[in-house]
C-alpha cells in the first residue's frame, strides 16, 4: 500500500469514527470553529488595515523627510518648499520624487455650493504611486507648461464621479467649476485609490517658484542605498537651505531622519495597538479552543483504549496509530475551519461596523480575500495538529495488557491522562481569565471617558464650518467683513441663545504659536494653542469665567489685542503673579503664514483680561494644552467655525443658518454641520470599539472554557458509571458526590485551587494594556483601588464555581448517582 492510498484510508477512517461520535464531533467542531472563525476576522481586519491597506506600487519603499529640533525631538515637519524639492530630486540617492498641497476648495458653476477637497500634485504623481485610473488619463507632465503654469484640469476620485456624475462613462471632457475656474475631467480613479481623500480630486501643482509654496514630499531611494547613506545626504541639503532661509529652520541645530511610509501613515497609533491586542485575544481564544479540544479528545481516547490495545497487539505500530489519532484530529480541525469561515463572515462584518473611519487609512479594504483564507487554512490544519498531539501520542502508548483489562471493566483513564486533563483545565481558566481582565479594563475605561467633564457644556450646540475662497475674498476686510455679517445674522434667528465664531477644530486643537511672556526669559521651543474667537463664546459653549473679565463685543469689532487663557497657561507665569494685565508675544499674530491674513502693522503683543477654565482641547484622554484666546478680528483666516447654543434640537436650525449665510453670498457653502455632543461622540468611538470586541472575545472564551469542561467532566463521568453503580451497591449515599467520586472533582478543583495560575497572566495583561493606551488600564492589581482586587477576586471565584460545581457536581449527580444499582452492577458483583 503507497503512501497516497494509506493517507486515503486514514481520511475514511477518520471521517466515519467522528460521525460514530457525533455529539463528540459537533462539540468539538464548534469550539473550533469559533476559535479559528474570530481568529480569520481579525486577521483579516489586521491584513486589510496593518499589512496591506494601500494599493500604491511597493509602499514599503516610500520615505517621508522628518526634520527634527535637538533640543526638543518631539517637534518635527516633514514640509519643504517648492524650490527645495527641486534641490532633492538632484541628490545621488534618490530616484523619485512627488509633493501633495491640500486643500479646500469651493465647488460651484450650477451646482449646490460644497466644499470640494482638491489635492494638488506634482505631475508624476501617479506615475510615482503606480495606480492607474478606470477611465481616462492621470496626471502627466506635459500638464505643467514651461512657465509653471498647471493647466486647467482635475482627476476625480470615484466617490466624486458617482457623487457628481452618477457614474456616468461620458464624464471625460465635462467641466467643474473650482474657486471659480473651470476645470475639464481628465481621468476617474479606482474606488480604493484614495491619496489624501476619497470624496474629491487632485489637480496638478503650478510650479510657480515666486510663491515658493510649502508642500509634503514623499520619496524613493534608488535600488542599493540605505537609508543612513539618504539621510547624510538630506542632513547636509538642510544645513544649506537652513543657511539660506534660517527663520525655516531651528536655531539651535536639528536632525534628518528617513520615515517609512508604512510605519507614519497605516492606521494610527491607537488603532495599531487596539489591533495587535485582539489579534492577541483571538489567539488566546483559539488556544482555550485548543485546549477544549484536546480534552475532549483524551477523554474520547480513554474510551477507545481497547480498541487501539486491540490494534496494537494484532501488529499495528505505533506510528501508524499516531499518525490515524492526528489525521482524525486535522480532519476535525478543517471541517470546524470551514465552519469558522462562515462565522468569519459575520464577526468581520461587526469588526468593521464598529471600526472608526478616521483611525484607519481611507484606502483599506477589509475582506475575506485568499490571503486570509490561505491563513485561515494554515490555522485549521495547525490548530489540528496542536490540539491532536498531546491525545495521540497519550494515547498511542498505552500498556496492552492494562489497557485490555481496563476495557474490559470500561475503566476510567489512567493517572496520566487524568494530570494532563486537569493541565488542559488549568489552561482554559487562566487564558479565560486573562480576557475577562482586558474586557473588563476596557469596559472601565470607556465608563470612565463617558463621564469625564470636557470643560463645556456640550448640549444643544451647533457647529458648521465656514469654509471662504481665497480668491473671493482675498482681503482681510473682506473675510472680516462676511464673518461679522453671518455672525450678527445667526444670532437674530429664532430659537438661538448664543453664537459665537472659533477656530477650524472648534473645541479642539488649534494653530500653534511659539509665545513669550513680557518680562520673563524665554524658554526654547515654547508654545500654545491660539484660539480666535468673538464675545459670546464662553458663553455659547458654556465655559465658567475663573478670573478677570471676558472678551467685549466692542473689543472685538476693533480688533483690539487683548486675550483670554485658560487655567493651564495661567500657571506659565511665575507662582504668586497674577497674569491678569501680563502681556504675552504670540509670533502668529506676526507671521501667521499660508493664506491668513493680518493688518498692516499689527502687534503680536496681546494682554491678558481674563482666566476662563480648562476645557479638554487636546481630547477628552489628554490634560488641557496651555491656550490663548483673541478676537478673531485680529487675524483673518480663510476657514472659519460657527456654533450656536439653541433652545431645542439643533440640527432643526440647520436650513436657516444656510439660508441666512447663502443670503450674503449665495455660493458660499456650510460645511461639516455637527453638534458638539457629536464630536465629544467621536472621542469615545476608538474606545467602544475595544471595549466591545474584548467583551465579545471575553464572553466567547469563558463560554468555550465552560462548555469544554462540563463535556469533558460530563463524557468521564459517563464512562465511569459502570465504577459507580459498585460502589453505590456496595452502600455510597447519593447525596455524597465527593465521598462516591473524589476523582471526579480533580478536574473541578483544578479549574478553581489552580486558576491562582491565572493571576500572574492578569497582572501581566494590566501592565500590556496600560502600555498599549488602553484606558482604564491603569489600575490594575498592583493599585491602591480596592475595587479592583474586589473585581480580581469576584471574576476568579466566579469561575473557580463554575469549574467545580458546573463541571463536576452537576454532571456527577445527573448520571452517575441516578444509575439503577440492579441493573448496572450485576456483572461486577458478580466477579467482586
Amino acid at each position: 500500500m503507497n503512501a497516497v492510498e494509506m493517507f486515503w484510508q486514514d481520511l475514511r477512517y477518520a471521517a466515519r469514527m467522528l460521525r460514530q461520535s457525533s455529539g463528540h464531533t459537533a462539540v468539538a467542531g464548534l469550539s473550533l470553529a469559533l476559535g479559528i472563525g474570530a481568529s480569520t476576522a481579525i486577521f483579516s481586519v489586521v491584513y486589510g488595515v496593518l499589512i496591506s491597506p494601500y494599493p500604491y506600487a511597493r509602499p514599503n519603499e516610500i520615505w517621508a523627510t522628518e526634520v527634527r529640533d535637538l533640543k526638543n525631538p518631539r517637534q518635527g515637519w516633514s514640509r519643504h518648499r517648492l524650490s527645495e524639492i527641486l534641490e532633492i530630486r538632484k541628490l545621488p540617492a534618490v530616484a523619485d520624487l512627488m509633493a501633495t498641497i491640500p486643500e479646500s476648495q469651493l465647488l460651484t458653476g450650477g451646482r449646490s455650493p460644497e466644499s470640494f477637497t482638491a489635492i494638488s500634485v506634482t505631475a508624476n504623481a501617479f506615475q510615482f504611486l503606480g495606480v492607474a485610473p478606470v477611465l481616462g488619463r492621470t496626471i502627466l507632465p506635459s500638464d505643467v507648461k514651461p512657465s509653471g503654469e498647471a493647466e486647467p484640469v482635475v482627476v476625480l476620485s470615484y466617490g466624486a464621479w458617482k457623487r457628481l456624475f452618477d457614474g456616468s462613462r461620458e464624464v471625460l471632457g465635462q467641466t467643474i467649476v473650482l474657486n471659480d475656474q473651470r476645470r475639464t475631467v481628465i481621468g476617474v480613479m479606482p474606488a480604493r485609490f484614495g491619496w489624501w481623500t476619497s470624496d474629491g480630486g487632485w489637480l496638478p501643482i503650478a510650479m510657480d517658484l515666486r510663491e515658493d509654496r510649502m508642500v509634503n514630499d514623499i520619496l524613493r531611494l534608488r535600488p542599493g542605498v540605505s537609508k543612513e547613506v539618504a539621510e547624510q545626504q538630506m542632513q547636509a541639503l538642510h544645513v544649506r537651505f537652513a543657511g539660506e532661509r534660517p527663520k525655516d529652520y531651528p536655531r539651535d541645530g536639528f536632525s534628518t531622519n528617513l520615515l517609512n511610509y508604512m510605519d507614519i501613515t497605516v492606521a494610527s497609533g491607537e488603532m495599531h495597538s487596539s489591533l495587535t491586542l485582539l489579534f492577541a485575544a483571538v489567539g488566546f481564544l483559539l488556544l482555550i479552543a485548543c485546549a477544549n479540544v484536546a480534552n475532549l479528545q483524551l477523554a474520547r481516547g480513554t474510551a477507545r483504549a481497547r480498541e487501539i490495545a486491540v490494534r496494537m497487539s494484532v501488529g499495528a505500530g505505533r506510528g501508524r496509530v499516531l499518525r490515524q489519532l492526528l489525521t482524525e484530529s486535522v480532519v476535525l480541525a478543517v471541517a470546524g475551519g470551514i465552519l469558522g469561515i462562515l462565522f468569519a463572515l459575520g464577526i468581520t462584518r461587526g469588526v468593521v461596523a464598529l471600526m472608526p473611519d478616521f483611525y484607519v487609512p481611507n484606502e483599506a479594504r477589509i475582506t475575506l480575500n485568499g490571503y486570509v483564507l490561505l491563513f485561515s487554512v494554515a490555522v485549521s490544519v495547525l490548530t489540528g495538529i496542536l490540539f491532536g498531539l498531546a491525545p495521540a501520542v497519550q494515547c498511542s502508548r498505552p500498556d496492552l495488557v492494562e489497557a485490555l483489562k481496563e476495557g474490559a471493566r470500561a475503566a476510567g483513564a489512567s493517572a496520566a491522562g487524568g494530570r494532563t486533563r486537569n493541565l488542559l483545565v488549568i489552561v482554559e481558566l487562566t487564558l479565560s481569565v486573562i480576557l475577562l481582565v482586558g474586557a473588563s479594563l476596557t469596559i472601565r475605561g470607556f465608563y470612565e471617558l463617558q463621564h469625564a467633564d470636557p470643560g463645556f457644556q456640550p448640549d444643544r450646540v451647533l457647529m458648521v464650518g465656514l469654509p471662504l475662497p481665497p480668491k473671493r475674498y482675498a482681503t482681510y476686510e473682506q473675510r472680516i467683513a462676511f464673518t461679522e455679517s453671518v455672525l450678527e445674522r445667526v444670532k437674530a434667528i429664532p430659537g438661538v441663545q448664543a453664537a459665537a465664531i472659533g477656530n477650524g477644530g472648534l473645541p479642539f486643537g488649534g494653530p500653534e504659536s511659539a509665545y513669550s511672556i513680557e518680562g520673563h526669559p524665554q524658554g526654547a521651543s515654547r508654545r500654545l494653542l491660539v484660539g480666535l474667537i468673538s464675545a459670546g463664546y464662553t458663553r455659547t459653549l458654556g465655559i465658567p469665567l475663573r478670573a478677570g473679565r471676558d472678551l467685549e463685543d466692542h473689543e472685538v469689532a476693533r480688533g483690539e489685542h487683548v486675550a483670554l487663557i485658560n487655567e493651564t497657561a495661567s500657571k506659565l507665569w511665575p507662582a504668586g503673579e497674577s497674569p491678569i494685565g501680563g502681556r504675552l508675544r504670540l509670533d502668529l499674530l506676526e507671521k501667521p503664514g499660508g493664506n491668513v491674513l493680518v493688518r498692516a502693522g499689527n502687534t503680536p503683543y496681546v494682554t491678558v483680561v481674563g482666566i476662563i477654565a480648562d476645557t479638554k482641547n487636546a481630547g477628552l484622554r489628554s490634560a488641557p494644552d496651555p491656550a490663548v484666546f483673541v478676537p478673531y478680528t485680529v487675524v483673518a483666516p480663510p476657514g472659519r467655525t460657527l456654533a450656536l447654543r439653541t433652545q431645542g434640537q439643533p440640527l432643526l436650525l440647520l436650513n436657516a443658518v444656510r439660508q441666512q449665510v447663502q443670503a450674503i453670498d449665495k455660493d458660499q457653502p456650510v460645511s461639516r454641520p455637527l453638534t458638539l455632543e457629536e464630536a465629544l461622540g467621536s472621542e469615545t468611538v476608538q474606545p467602544r470599539f475595544n471595549m466591545a470586541l474584548f467583551s465579545f472575545f471575553a464572553a466567547l472564551g469563558l463560554a468555550l472554557a465552560v462548555v469544554g469542561i462540563y463535556s469533558v467532566l460530563s463524557y468521564t463521568v459517563a464512562r465511569r458509571t459502570h465504577e459507580i453503580g459498585i460502589r453505590m451497591a456496595l452502600g455510597a449515599r447519593r447525596r455524597a458526590p465527593q465521598r462516591v467520586e473524589p476523582h471526579v472533582m480533580d478536574g473541578g478543583q483544578a479549574g478553581g485551587h489552580r486558576t491562582g495560575g491565572g493571576a500572574g497572566g492578569e497582572l501581566r495583561a494590566f501592565e500590556i494594556l496600560a502600555q498599549r493606551g488602553i484606558p482604564g488600564a491603569g489600575h490594575g492589581p498592583g493599585s491602591d483601588s480596592r475595587s479592583d482586587h474586589a473585581v480580581g477576586r469576584g471574576g476568579s471565584a466566579g469561575v473557580r464555581g463554575t469549574g467545580a460545581e458546573g463541571g463536576a457536581a452537576r454532571p456527577h449527580e445527573c448520571a452517575a448517582a441516578r444509575v439503577e444499582v440492579t441493573g448496572q452492577t450485576g456483572y461486577a458483583v458478580e466477579h467482586l
